[in-house]
């Protein structure tokens, strides 16, 4: 009986010790796509670049490689200056368009104008800055008359742009508690991130 019980045990360990470097070599790819899966639609180039850290010849690495290229081709480099602009135009009505990262004032105003008319502008009106900008913007209906309103500002902090946008609305418009932040932007693009 022990004789059948060691012979057992041999198989046993001779069986584990053939499947276990296969069980392992599963578990690492396994590990391995799944940190493919969490990384490959990222926009930060960092993700990208900690999966080749890891898997430097991994199966998707050529991928990633490409992805890497991709993502660092796409973040725009500064302008020549190192000043960068933004540009947010509107109209009273609600049609606005913003942009960010344009190498020059005149550019940044002129595809801003360029936006808010193809949104329905009319008469748009344009507010420029190398720091962040924000839109407050209101709609009411006081007796029978429809107003609306929109108020822009810039602050060196994305947060210090839209309190200052929110503050003028609710000063300066006629119904400060319909005033909401319609946009906000950063010069340098940093609101994406």
């Amino acid at each position: 009986m022990t004789r059948r019980i060691y012979g057992a045990a041999v198989l046993a360990a001779a069986l584990l010790a053939a499947v276990a470097p296969a069980a392992i070599a599963q578990t690492d790819s396994s590990v391995e796509i799944t940190f493919w899966n969490s990384v490959k639609d990222s926009r930060n180039p960092a993700e990208i670049a900690a999966y080749l850290d890891k898997y430097p010849t991994g199966t998707f690495a050529p991928l990633a490689r490409i992805r890497l290229e991709a993502l660092k081709a796409k973040a725009a480099p500064p302008p020549a200056g190192g000043e960068q602009w933004a540009a947010i135009a509107f109209a009273a009505r609600g049609a606005w368009g913003a942009v960010w990262q344009k190498a020059s004032r005149d550019e940044a105003e002129s595809r801003a104008l360029a936006l808010c008319a193809s949104n329905g502008g009319r008469d748009c009106k344009v507010a420029s800055t190398t720091k962040c900008g924000a839109m407050s913007f209101y709609t009411t209906r006081i007796r029978r008359t429809r107003y609306w309103g929109a108020y822009t500002a810039e602050g060196a902090t994305l947060g210090q742009a839209i309190d200052a946008a929110s503050q003028r609305c609710k000063t300066e418009g006629r119904s400060p508690p319909d005033c909401n932040i319609r946009a906000s932007f950063c010069a340098d693009g940093s609101h994406k991130s």
